[in-house]
């Protein structure tokens, strides 16, 4: 490898290097905000402060989404199911 490679290289590397740690360090305040805002949208769905399509008007998700988050916290849904599936082994 020639001096003039080394350099380019060594030089690519840096900027990665620099450009890296500054995703990194936007990263951190990013994920710190979305955590804030589902904890709030789970908190709001548990106390049954808005509807799941009220609270996706408020937020960056669509009500599909804002749904996956609350069942993924284990919020009960507005409604019991109506249809039961039917199996085979029924």
């Amino acid at each position: 490898m020639t001096d003039e490679e080394r350099a380019r290289k060594e030089a690519a590397l840096r900027e990665l290097d620099e450009l890296s740690a500054a995703y990194e360090a936007a990263k951190k305040p990013f994920d710190e905000a979305r955590d804030a805002l589902h904890s709030a949208i789970v908190k709001h769905l548990r106390e049954r402060n808005a509807r799941p399509g009220e609270v996706a008007k408020h937020t960056p998700y669509d009500r599909n989404h804002v749904g996956r988050l609350a069942k993924a916290a284990g919020v009960e849904p507005l409604r019991k199911r109506t249809v039961r599936s039917v199996r085979a082994d029924d």
